[in-house]
């Protein structure tokens, strides 16, 4: 009797973990562009939201949702493989809102990323692959329009373990 018990626990607790990641799975492969050739490479949860790094047929892209909100955010897509070392890839979403960027290092001396606006600026997560990729993203809750008649103050920079800047995008003033 003890056995059979133990059996039907444990086999409804199995088939309770496997709805679960699957319906998440599920709901994220339906809001992509691609699904057939999407490939996961990353996943992240954290209190209030998800992030998921993924490649699919165009390149590389984010996707990432509040956990209260029914939809998924998605990045443009991005090289997987960039000439230079490095790439940015961005979605700017007023209605969730969300600003989410992310992208790809392979040169193997960036060790940090900052993205940075008018006011502020966040270093990203960097997180490696299963597959050994190297990949990044943060987020903001909104993005800082330009003061009247000035540049966008938005700037993507990449740095090494030193401090110098290896890469670098944005409107920067020549001198």
């Amino acid at each position: 009797m003890k056995k059979i018990l133990l059996f039907s626990v444990m086999s409804l607790l199995i088939t309770a973990c496997s709805n679960t990641s699957s319906n998440i799975t599920e709901g994220f492969l339906e809001s992509v562009p691609h699904p057939e050739s999407t490939k996961i490479l990353y996943e992240q949860q954290k209190d209030d939201y998800k992030v998921v790094l993924y490649q699919d047929e165009t390149g590389f892209r984010v996707g990432y949702k509040r956990l209260d909100s029914k939809y998924w955010t998605h990045t443009g897509n991005g090289e997987i493989n960039p000439d230079d070392g490095f790439n940015w890839v961005m979605n700017n979403n007023p209605s969730i809102p969300i600003t989410l960027f992310g992208g790809i290092i392979t040169n193997e001396q960036i060790t940090t990323v900052l993205v940075k606006q008018k006011t502020m600026e966040k270093e990203a997560t960097i997180i490696e692959t299963d597959e050994g990729l190297r990949c990044w993203f943060v987020t903001f809750d909104s993005i800082e329009e330009p003061d009247y008649g000035e540049p966008d103050p938005l700037k993507v920079e990449a740095f090494d373990s030193n401090g110098n800047v290896l890469w670098k995008d944005g409107v920067y003033e020549t001198s």
